[in-house]
């Protein structure tokens, strides 16, 4: 199972897949990141990713900056650390 590690909290959990984002993932682990409308529209979710991919297997409208991804629809491709 690839695991996503949220470097500021000090909190690493694995990926099952039983959420349907990395956001959803978060808040499953205690955490409070922001967000907006949870449709990857609003961008509020985006937080720098450290190392690793994401993907959005729904899509999204709004634009990540340069080596950001949005939580809110995003998952892993494998192992990944965010900034959070």
């Amino acid at each position: 199972m690839p695991t996503v590690t949220f470097k500021v909290s000090n909190v690493t959990a694995e990926w099952t897949g039983e959420h349907d984002s990395i956001l959803e993932l978060a808040e499953a682990e205690g955490l409070t990141l922001d967000f907006g409308c949870r449709m990857g529209n609003c961008t509020a979710c985006q937080q720098a990713i450290l190392s690793g991919e994401v993907e959005y297997p729904n899509g999204h409208d709004g634009e990540p900056d340069d080596g950001n991804a949005l939580l809110c629809c995003s998952v892993p491709k494998g192992d990944i650390v965010i900034d959070a």
